[in-house]
C-alpha cells in the first residue's frame, strides 16, 4: 500500500529539470498593449534602484578619478594606461591591454564601467571597492588620457588658453 501512495506521488508531481526555463513569461505586445507587462504601474510608485545622476565632469572629478586610477588600475595597466607595468611584465600568457590605444577609444562607456564592475579575465570585479560615483571618475581620468594626443590648436580657445601655461 506504501508503494501505491508513493508512486502516485511521485507520477502526480511535475519533475521536469527545466521548470525555469519553461515558465511562461509576458512578451510585450507592442501592437495591441494587453499583456500584463505593458501595464502602468500604479501612480506614485518609485522604482526600487534609481540611478544617481552622473556627477559633472570637472577638475575635481578628474582628480579623484587620478587617485582611484592610481591605486586600483595602475599597477596592473601602468601609470600612463599603456598596459606597461612591474606587474604587466611579469604576466606571460597575457598581459593587461592598454587603456589608449584605438580599440580601448572605441569601447562605449558602459563596457568599460561594466568591466570595472565585474571584472575580466584576470581582471577581478571592483564593484565591492569602488562606488560607482569612483568607476564612473576612473572612466572620465582614462578618457582624458586617451585624449592627451589632441593638437593644442583643435582644443577650444578657452581650453587653449588654460592649457598654454602648463607647456611652458
Amino acid at each position: 500500500m506504501k508503494r501505491l501512495l508513493l508512486v502516485l506521488a511521485v507520477t502526480g508531481c511535475d519533475w521536469s529539470l527545466h521548470r525555469m526555463q519553461e515558465q511562461p513569461r509576458c512578451q510585450v505586445d507592442t501592437v495591441l498593449g494587453g499583456a500584463a507587462c505593458n501595464r502602468l504601474p500604479p501612480e506614485g510608485v518609485v522604482p526600487v534602484e534609481t540611478p544617481a545622476p552622473l556627477p559633472p565632469v570637472d577638475r575635481a572629478l578628474l582628480a579623484r578619478g587620478r587617485d582611484r586610477f592610481e591605486r586600483f588600475c595602475a599597477p596592473c595597466h601602468g601609470v600612463e594606461a599603456d598596459g606597461n607595468s612591474y606587474i604587466a611584465r611579469a604576466m606571460t600568457l597575457r598581459r593587461p591591454p592598454s587603456l589608449v590605444d584605438t580599440a580601448a577609444r572605441s569601447l562605449p562607456d558602459d563596457r568599460v564601467l561594466f568591466v570595472m564592475e565585474h571584472g575580466y579575465g584576470l581582471m577581478p570585479e571592483y564593484a565591492s571597492a569602488l562606488p560607482a560615483r569612483d568607476r564612473f571618475a576612473i572612466l572620465q581620468f582614462v578618457r582624458a588620457l586617451q585624449g592627451r594626443d589632441v593638437p593644442l590648436d583643435q582644443l577650444p580657445l578657452a581650453q587653449q588658453q588654460e592649457a598654454r601655461p602648463w607647456l611652458r
